[in-house]
């Protein structure tokens, strides 16, 4: 029997709208150039998602990358599992025979392969558009770094804000194996100094020496200064998935590692626009 993936909620569908609305454009755009299309799925699942009532069924991003009209030349699917990696490469076989000879299965951590699959492809002759839907904190800012340096990809990186910001106690009394993770997430211990200041109500009687100083929009801002340290071009606009208390649960980021300024101006134009639309 099929393991599916759990549904996230409304915003689950609206990710993936997102992410289907820009794909459909940047096939069309690219259609009459020369090079190879790739899209890479670094967390593909099964290839399906179901609700958490087990009602309903809805098509996961690598089922729905197969089924555009336009198609690219090559697919990778990252996903860890092995149990769900082996129900993906079913779902190629079975419902896409025509496409599995394009269609490359990898289970794997999906930082590892990211960068063998940037390492092993002659990206002067292709272009990637890639989706980072991490189940938690598991993307390395190296890994986005490896990315950047191809010149060559467009990024859709549903960013873990609330983990994050979970890890960001108040009091500054954080495990090291959070603050570890901050930094890899982030790529450096910069952030200590942007969401940290001296507490005011430090006295004799305390050792409370830091107090945090951040708010969700100061958060947001800083992890788009940071991509954008990396990616020459990175939208404005990012889409703020919040829970039922409005409490920011993901940031839906957009970047683009080309250095030529026409390609930045298009996909910017476009990824802006299906970001902004009201849904």
């Amino acid at each position: 029997m099929s393991e599916l993936q759990q549904f996230g909620g409304d915003w689950t569908i609206e990710k993936l709208d997102i992410l289907t609305g820009y794909l459909d454009a940047y096939l069309t755009a690219l259609k009459n150039f020369h090079f190879k299309k790739i899209y890479i799925d670094a967390f593909a699942g099964t290839g399906s998602i179901t609700t958490r009532d087990g009602q309903r069924e809805i098509a996961g991003s690598a089922r729905l990358a197969l089924l555009a009209d336009n198609h690219f030349d090559q697919y990778y699917f990252i996903e860890k599992d092995k149990k769900k990696a082996a129900q993906l490469q079913q779902m190629v076989n079975v419902e896409f025979p025509k496409l599995s000879k394009c269609v490359h299965i990898k289970q794997g951590d999906a930082n590892t392969e990211l960068t063998s699959i940037c390492s092993a492809i002659d990206w002067r002759f292709n272009r990637a558009l890639l989706f980072l839907d991490p189940y938690a904190t598991e993307v390395s800012w190296t890994t986005l770094e490896t990315i950047a340096k191809t010149e060559s990809f467009d990024v859709w990186y549903l960013f873990p804000f609330s983990a994050l910001n979970r890890m960001l106690r108040r009091d500054g009394h954080m495990e090291q194996s959070w603050i570890d993770c901050i930094n890899r997430l982030l790529g450096d211990s910069n952030w200590m100094d942007e969401f940290y200041k001296e507490d005011p109500q430090i006295d004799l009687f305390s050792d409370n020496k830091i107090i945090k100083d951040a708010s969700s929009k100061d958060i947001e801002q800083y992890i788009l200064r940071r991509l954008k340290d990396v990616f020459p071009a990175v939208a404005s606009n990012p889409k703020v998935f919040v829970n039922e208390k409005q409490s920011p649960m993901f940031l839906f980021c957009f970047a683009i590692s080309s250095n030529n300024p026409k390609a930045q101006k298009l996909a910017l134009k476009i990824a802006e626009h299906i970001l902004g639309k009201k849904r």
